[in-house]
């Protein structure tokens, strides 16, 4: 899929087609990355840039590869990117970033998340869905009010396991801040 560019903002030509359970695994530069559930059937990629100049610059690759999507966000502009993905409610996702701030809502399905430097922040996330929480930080800190914690300082991590629920959670920062709410 190739983007088309125009005044700072760009999309997919068309939106990649997405059942609810897909696999999606997306590799982004350094933005502010949305994550947004909705009820479509499909992936679409939506991006301002602040100079629009070089809009055309960020390159948004996808390719299927068995039952797993691939998303790659490269190039462009260093600073001031802001990355929506829209994908069904449902959908499990793998995300890598070296930094930024990563912002999932009402995404339901196993979450692997890990950024260098930035803030994670993941609304929705109920005690009764998932079977596995892993969260931790190098530096900074993990808040998740489902649970009662609040821990910051260096190496801050909590885990948790229960037999009744049906997604894992993986979200790992070596700097900044995760919000489980």
């Amino acid at each position: 899929m190739k983007l088309q560019g125009s005044y700072g903002n760009f999309c997919l030509h068309r939106p990649v087609p997405a059942e609810a359970g897909t696999r999606l695994a997306i590799y982004s530069k350094p933005a502010e990355l949305n994550l947004v559930g909705t009820d479509e059937r499909e992936i679409r990629v939506t991006c301002t840039v602040e100079d629009s100049a070089r809009a055309d610059e960020v390159r948004v690759q996808f390719r299927k590869d068995g039952g797993k999507g691939h998303l790659s966000i490269t190039g462009g502009p260093s600073n001031n990117v802001h990355i929506t993905v829209e994908i069904p409610h449902q959908t499990h996702l793998s995300v890598r970033m070296p930094a930024g701030a990563i912002h999932v809502h009402d995404v339901t399905g196993d979450k692997d998340i890990d950024v260098h430097a930035g803030e994670l922040t993941i609304t929705g996330v109920s005690p009764e869905a998932y079977r596995s929480v892993d969260a931790s930080v190098g530096i900074g800190e993990v808040s998740a009010s489902q649970y009662s914690v609040e821990k910051g300082g260096f190496f801050r991590s909590f885990k948790r396991f229960s037999a009744d629920g049906l997604y894992r959670l993986d979200a790992h920062i070596m700097t900044g801040s995760i919000k489980l709410n």
